[in-house]
C-alpha cells in the first residue's frame, strides 16, 4: 500500500459520523502512523516530480560563492536571459500536488497541533498559488502554536506579494514568540558585510532586533511597492527553512547547514530543471534550482544608520557578485541605476524634491511602458509617494513631505517585464537658523528670466549631463534672508575636475585660454518673500572642453558666513 493510500485509510477510520460529531485518532500511535504517512505522501510526490523536471543547461563556471556542497551563481544581467521565468509544470505534476495538499489538509485537520503537518499544508498550498487558502489556514484554522501558525500566514501573504499584510502578520507571529525565539528569527549578523557585522555584534537582543528592522527597511528595493518586503523575505526564509528541514526536497539532497545558510543568504530556488550525466557515466541526474531574477544586494553600507540625509547611490552595492546575501524580488528581474537630476528645496517645515530622469540608454527599459514614482521616506516609514504612470524614458517628478531629514528614492518600473531602475539620496537636515541655500537646480533656460521654482521645473535637464552647444541655466533659493534683505554678493564656478591649479591661475590671470573653467561674480538685492529668495542665471558653456566639472554657489548677505551649493555635472 502506497503512503498516500495508507494515509487515506487511517483518516477514513478516524472520520466523524452523524452521531458522535468529530472524533480524535483512537491513540497515539495512530498520530504516529498518521505524520509517517504523510510524510511518505509528501516523498513520494518529490520523487515523482523529480522525475519530470524541465531539462536545463549544466552550468560549469566559476561559483560567485561557496556554501557547502553548493555552487551558488548569481547569473548575468541580460535582457534575453529568460532565468526567471519557469516553464509550465506538467498538468500530471500539478493533479498529484492537488491530492497531496488535500491529504495534508485531512492529515492536518486530525492533528491540528502538529507543526510539521501544518508547515507542509501552508508550503503546497503557496506553491499552488493558492495563497488565500494558506493565509486563511493560518489565521484561522491552525493549532499548531500562535507564533508558527501566523508565520506561515505571513509567508503565504509574503509570497503573494502582500507585503503590508506580510508585515502585519510577522509582526502578530514576533509577539507571540519567546524572547529568545524572537531574538533568533531577528538576527542578521550572519548576513552582513564586515562593518554592518561589526555594528551589530555587541548589540543586546533588543538593541540587535531594532538594529535588523532599520537594516532591512533601508534595503527595500522599491520603496513605492513595499518599504517591508526586505523584512519579510528574511522571515519568510526563516519560515521556509523550518518547513524543509524534515522534508524531502525537490533536488533529493539530505539537510544540512549548508543548505540552511544557502537558503538563508540567498533565498530558496522559485523552479527547478535537471541536467543528465554524459552517455555511459554513472552519476545521478543533477537538478538546478533557479530564482525569481537577479539576486541583487540590497542592504546599506553602514554609515547611512548615523547619516542618512548624506545617501548617495554609493552607498547601495547591488552588484556586488560576491557579497553575503542576495534577493531576487518576485516583482523584480533586473534593476538599474537610472540617470538622474534631483534638487532639494524648503517649503516651511517641508522638504520638496525635483526629481528629473533619463533612462533612454537602459535597454532594459526603453520601449516598455514605466511607472515612475518619487518617494521621500525616512529611515522608519515612507512619508509620501507621488506616482506618475504612464510614463517616458525621461521626465521630471516632484514630492514634498513634512520633513527635516531622510531619502528621496526616483524608482522606475516596466512593470509587466519585472524591469525597474532607481536612484537615492539623502536629505540633509536643515540649518538650525541664519542663511541657508537650497541645491542648484539645472534647467534649459528659456528667453525669459527664472524666479521661481516652478518656471526652472517645467525645464529641469533630465541629468547631470549637460550639452556645451546649448546655455545651462542654473536655479537655487536662499532661505532666511527676510523679506527686505540687504545686498548679496554671489561667486558662481564651473571648474574642471582634475584641472591643475597651475592651469586655473594662469586662465585667471588671462595667461591662458579659459577651456577649463568660468567664474562669475555679482552682488544684487535678492527679490525676497516670506523669507525665500529664488534666482536663476543662464551660464555659456561653450568655450569650456567635455569632461567633468564641479559647479559652486558662494553666496554671503549682511556680513554673516557665505553658504554653499555644488553640484557635479558632465560636458559633452
Amino acid at each position: 500500500m502506497s503512503a498516500a493510500a495508507l494515509l487515506i485509510a487511517m483518516l477514513q477510520a478516524a472520520a466523524p459520523t452523524a452521531q458522535a460529531g468529530p472524533r480524535a485518532l483512537r491513540s497515539p500511535l495512530d498520530s504516529v502512523r498518521v505524520v509517517r504517512a504523510a510524510r511518505g505522501a509528501q516523498r513520494d510526490f518529490e520523487s515523482y516530480r523529480r522525475d519530470r523536471l524541465p531539462i536545463g543547461d549544466s552550468y560549469s563556471g566559476p561559483c560567485d560563492v561557496h556554501v557547502g556542497r553548493y555552487c551558488y551563481w548569481r547569473g548575468d544581467d541580460d535582457d534575453d536571459d529568460d532565468e526567471g521565468t519557469p516553464p509550465a509544470e506538467p498538468k500530471e505534476v500539478i493533479r498529484r500536488r492537488d491530492a497531496l495538499i488535500d491529504l495534508l489538509v485531512n492529515a492536518s485537520s486530525a492533528l491540528p497541533g502538529d507543526a510539521w503537518l501544518a508547515g507542509q499544508r501552508a508550503y503546497y498550498l503557496v506553491e499552488a498559488a493558492r495563497t488565500e487558502e494558506a493565509i486563511r489556514f493560518g489565521t484561522d484554522a491552525c493549532e499548531a502554536g500562535r507564533d508558527w501558525c501566523l508565520a506561515l500566514a505571513g509567508y503565504a501573504a509574503h509570497s503573494a506579494g502582500r507585503f503590508a499584510l506580510a508585515d502585519s502578520l510577522y509582526n502578530l507571529s514576533l509577539a507571540a514568540m519567546t524572547p529568545a525565539d524572537r531574538c533568533r528569527w531577528l538576527d542578521i549578523t550572519d548576513l552582513l558585510d564586515d562593518e554592518l557585522a561589526r555594528r551589530s555584534k555587541p548589540l543586546d537582543c533588543d538593541a540587535r532586533v531594532a538594529f535588523a528592522r532599520r537594516v532591512l527597511r533601508l534595503g527595500a528595493p522599491l520603496l513605492s511597492i513595499s518599504a517591508t518586503d526586505l523584512f519579510t523575505e528574511h522571515l519568510a526564509r526563516l519560515t521556509r527553512i523550518r518547513m524543509a528541514e524534515h522534508a524531502e526536497r525537490t533536488d533529493r539532497t539530505p539537510w544540512g547547514d549548508d543548505i540552511r545558510e544557502l537558503m538563508l543568504r540567498y533565498g530558496w530556488p522559485r523552479w527547478y530543471s535537471r541536467t543528465y550525466p554524459p552517455l555511459g557515466s554513472q552519476m545521478e541526474p543533477s537538478v538546478t534550482g533557479h530564482d525569481a531574477g537577479r539576486p541583487y544586494y540590497f542592504l546599506p553600507r553602514a554609515r547611512l544608520l548615523d547619516s542618512l540625509g548624506s545617501a548617495t547611490d554609493d552607498d547601495w552595492q547591488l552588484d556586488d557578485r560576491e557579497a553575503r546575501a542576495g534577493y531576487a524580488p518576485r516583482y523584480l528581474r533586473t534593476m538599474h541605476l537610472v540617470p538622474h537630476q534631483f534638487a532639494r528645496f524648503r517649503r516651511g517645515d517641508s522638504a520638496l524634491v525635483v526629481a528629473a530622469w533619463d533612462a533612454r540608454r537602459d535597454t532594459s527599459l526603453i520601449g516598455r511602458p514605466l511607472e515612475a514614482a518619487l518617494v521621500l521616506a525616512t529611515g522608519d516609514s515612507v512619508l509620501t509617494i507621488t506616482r506618475l504612470g504612464p510614463a517616458r524614458a525621461t521626465g521630471r517628478i516632484v514630492a514634498a513631505a513634512a520633513m527635516d531629514s531622510g531619502l528621496v528614492s526616483l524608482e522606475l518600473l516596466a512593470r509587466a517585464d519585472r524591469r525597474a531602475a532607481r536612484a537615492r539620496a539623502g536629505i540633509p537636515a536643515r540649518a538650525a537658523s541664519g542663511v541657508s541655500i537650497s541645491d542648484l537646480l539645472l534647467y534649459a533656460p528659456g528667453s525669459s528670466d527664472v524666479r521661481t521654482l516652478a518656471d526652472a521645473a517645467d525645464s529641469a535637464l533630465a541629468s547631470d549631463d549637460v550639452s556645451r552647444a546649448r546655455p545651462l541655466g542654473v536655479y537655487w533659493e536662499l532661505y532666511g534672508v527676510g523679506d527686505h534683505p540687504g545686498p548679496a554678493r554671489y561667486t558662481l564656478s564651473v571648474e574642471q575636475a582634475g584641472a591643475s591649479w597651475m592651469r586655473r591661475a594662469a586662465e585667471r590671470l588671462h595667461l591662458a585660454g579659459r577651456e577649463s573653467g568660468l567664474r562669475i561674480q555679482w552682488q544684487e538685492v535678492p527679490r525676497a518673500t516670506g523669507g525665500l529668495a529664488g534666482r536663476g542665471v543662464h551660464l555659456d558653456l561653450s568655450r569650456l572642453r567635455p569632461g567633468a566639472y564641479h559647479v559652486q554657489l558662494t553666496a554671503s548677505t549682511g556680513g554673516g558666513a557665505p553658504v554653499i551649493a555644488t553640484r557635479d555635472i558632465r560636458i559633452r
